[in-house]
């Protein structure tokens, strides 16, 4: 499957379901119990990603295909990715702000080729990456919303403007309400953010459930964490919910619809 047809299939069905039992490649064969060598073909992944950022051919397909390696690359280490309601992108007149909990590294990975599937795309991501040697480059050359996640009041004034200039052209907007990732679900942690960039552009939100502890968290780098193929990668997308009055009302619905998926999968939800 190309990546074209994995969106073709996307927008036809709202759904994609790895192999149960997906065959490993010739490296996880060979190499299956070090993950530096996942490691190293995702640095490749992203290399050849800024080389042609870097030489201005980093087209919105461009993008897609790069996330999509990541996703074939997965499945090569035995992982089982699981998406849907993908169908709830479609069909939206004008940009939608899609509201997800953050868990790993690897959903800023495989996003952006289901995603693309439907309309262009923006992120909003943490002011930092923007230096990273490798990520810099290619992030610059994404249009994404950066914030410092240091000053809540400025950062709130860049996403009202670069997020609602985003929407307004029509784009779907990527936020992640919580400060950092992490493998426990807090509800209290998924800020109203989302919601008020929703409310500002006039544009309806997207919850996103999604369960990517297939990637962990890394004690010393934390964005090299071990991988455990034991676990299943989950992506649901929900309804559009109309953005209306405070927008306390879609909040709550936008956090419950996270947080009841999440347990399914049997994730672990702290409410205190």
């Amino acid at each position: 499957m190309t990546c074209s047809d994995f969106q073709r299939l996307l927008r036809e069905t709202g759904s994609y379901e790895s192999d149960d039992r997906p065959p490993a490649s010739a490296g996880d064969r060979l190499l299956g119990r070090f993950d530096s060598w996942y490691y190293l073909r995702l640095c490749a992944i992203v290399f050849a990603a800024r080389t042609k950022a870097r030489r201005g051919r980093y087209s919105r397909e461009e993008f897609a295909r790069s996330s999509y390696d990541t996703l074939l690359l997965v499945e090569g280490c035995r992982g089982r990715v699981r998406i849907t309601g993908a169908e709830n992108l479609g069909g939206i007149a004008g940009g939608i702000v899609v509201m997800a909990n953050h868990m790993s590294l690897l959903e800023t990975f495989l996003l952006p080729s289901i995603l693309l599937a439907f309309n262009n795309m923006t992120t909003v991501v943490k002011k930092p990456l923007l230096s990273y040697p490798l990520f810099g480059t290619i992030l610059k050359a994404s249009d994404v919303v950066p914030v410092s996640r240091r000053d809540p009041r400025r950062d709130l004034r860049d996403v009202l403007e670069g997020g609602v200039a985003a929407l307004r052209a029509g784009k779907t907007l990527l936020l992640f309400p919580q400060a950092t990732r992490s493998a426990v679900l807090r509800p209290r942690e998924l800020n109203t953010l989302a919601v008020k960039v929703a409310l500002r552009a006039e544009v309806p939100l997207a919850p996103l459930a999604l369960k990517t502890d297939f990637h962990g968290i890394g004690r010393i780098l934390r964005d090299a964490g071990r991988l455990d193929r034991g676990k299943k990668i989950h992506f649901a997308f929900g309804a559009p919910l109309p953005v209306r009055g405070n927008g306390r009302d879609a909040h709550a619905q936008a956090v419950d619809f996270i947080v009841r998926n999440f347990q399914s999968w049997g994730g672990c939800v702290e409410n205190e």
